[in-house]
Order: C-alpha cells, then sequence, then structure tokens
C-alpha cells in the first residue's frame, strides 16, 4: 500500500476488532492480550508502517524496543519501565510520544488502551548498541514554541499566498538521521501544488490546516485529526487562521 495520496487515519477503522493480531506468547510476561492492527500504509523497503493499534491488558517481556515508533495515545493509560532504573514512564490519553530503538524497557498494560502509530524500522538497519535516548520522548511537554529558534522558513514549498511566520522543533532524530519528530506552528498561509518532499506524518493538536490534492478535492483536518502525505504526493496546503501539530517525518 503505496499510493502517493493523502491518507487520512480514523480511530476507529471499519471492521477494527474483527480479525486480532495473531501473538507469540514469547512476547509477554503475562497471559496473551487480545490486539488488533489496522495498517493504513506500510512500505516494507522502507520500513515504514502507519496505522491504528489497540490492546488489553498485558505485560510484555522486558527487552530493547525493536524499532523506531512514535505514538499517539488516543485511550487509556500507558506505563512503560525503564529496565536500567526500574523507573515506570506514564504516558495519558492524548499524549504524543516516541519510544527509541534499543530502548531497554518493558510495556506494562493495565486496562484497554488504543494509539496511532508510525514504525520506522529500515530492514537493512542493526539494532544500536545504544537507543538515541535512554527513554520515552514526550512531544507535548514541548508544545509551547513560542520561545523556539528554529525558524522553518518554508524553503521547502513554492509559497502563492503570506509570509507565514512559522516555528518548528525536532524533538527527536534516530541514528540514521532520516526519521525525526517534532512539534511545528504556524500562522496562514497557502503554497502552491507541488510533489510532497517527504514521507510525513501529521497530527493536528489545534487549529486547522486544509490540503489539497491534485484533482481539487480538498482534505481539512481540525485538532484531533491524524493523516500520512507519501513523498511525492501531489497537492497544495492552506492554513487559514492558524495550526500547530506534532509531526514524525522520514526523510
Amino acid at each position: 500500500m503505496s499510493d502517493k495520496k493523502i491518507i487520512r487515519l480514523s480511530r476507529h477503522p471499519k471492521d477494527f476488532g474483527q480479525s486480532p493480531d495473531d501473538l507469540d506468547k514469547d512476547m509477554f510476561e503475562s497471559d496473551l492480550p487480545i490486539q488488533n492492527t489496522h495498517t493504513y500504509y506500510e512500505d516494507e523497503n522502507l520500513g515504514l508502517y502507519i496505522g491504528v493499534w489497540d490492546t488489553t491488558d498485558m505485560v510484555e517481556t522486558a527487552a530493547p524496543y525493536v524499532c523506531e515508533e512514535f505514538m499517539v495515545l488516543l485511550e487509556g493509560e500507558v506505563a512503560v519501565k525503564n529496565i536500567k532504573t526500574g523507573i515506570h514512564e506514564q504516558i495519558n490519553p492524548g499524549e504524543t510520544f516516541i519510544i527509541p530503538k534499543g530502548y531497554d524497557c518493558q510495556w506494562i498494560q493495565t486496562g484497554y488502551c488504543r494509539k496511532f502509530f508510525v514504525i520506522y524500522d529500515h530492514p537493512d538497519d542493526i539494532m544500536p548498541v545504544q537507543p538515541t535516548f535512554e527513554g520515552i520522548v514526550k512531544l507535548n511537554n514541548t508544545i509551547d514554541t513560542s520561545n523556539i529558534k528554529v525558524k522553518v522558513t518554508g524553503d521547502n514549498f513554492k509559497m502563492e499566498e503570506g509570509k507565514t511566520v512559522q516555528n518548528g522543533l525536532h524533538c527527536y532524530q534516530d541514528h540514521s538521521g532520516k526519521f525525526f519528530s517534532g512539534v511545528w506552528r504556524s500562522e496562514s498561509f497557502k503554497t502552491k501544488k507541488q510533489p510532497f518532499p517527504r514521507h510525513e506524518f501529521i497530527y493536528i493538536h489545534s487549529g486547522s490546516l486544509i490540503c489539497i490534492d491534485e484533482n481539487n478535492q480538498t482534505h481539512t483536518f481540525n485538532s484531533g485529526d491524524a493523516f500520512f502525505i507519501p513523498k511525492g504526493t501531489v497537492c497544495h496546503w492552506q492554513v487559514i487562521e492558524s495550526v500547530c501539530t506534532f509531526y514524525a517525518v522520514l526523510q
């Protein structure tokens, strides 16, 4: 599934939960949970997978995390144990976070949870000796971009209207430098129609963003919405007032 089109993610995909995932008991210290995965986009050559996932109560087997994963927690609460320190990191509904590949941890789930996910696991990559960061990276902690000094000038986009003020901050980057994530805020602007320069998942924290595809179909995304644009997708963007997003990019 690698069509070059704007892909909107639903929190409740059609038929979600009707065909639970096949699970290996070695993955868990607890009894087997019930888990479901709906994949909206996958590219095995890139190792890029995007979708919705849920689980019932479970305790995973402690081990280094096998991929780079960006997540938006939609329902439930999550605890992830740092194996080296024994500290439990708590993630609450509505929080956006990253677990780095190689982070020695254990997912401990009490009650139900559901999430959007972006997984990056290139088939040629090996497990790093040490993760990029020894812990969970929470993007909500960096939502205040008022003092950010990194200015995203829009050089990747040809503008049609507006000299917008854009503030962006990369909060996480993997060992390869190809996969990164952060927070981005902008005032009004409109781009020209052009091929999108990267693979990007976007979760709208506040405000609205309009994407118009090559067939002139308008896609409006508001607070709480999520979508993915594959590299090369022809489209243009418009912000009428303002928008703040969390993003995960494969460059």
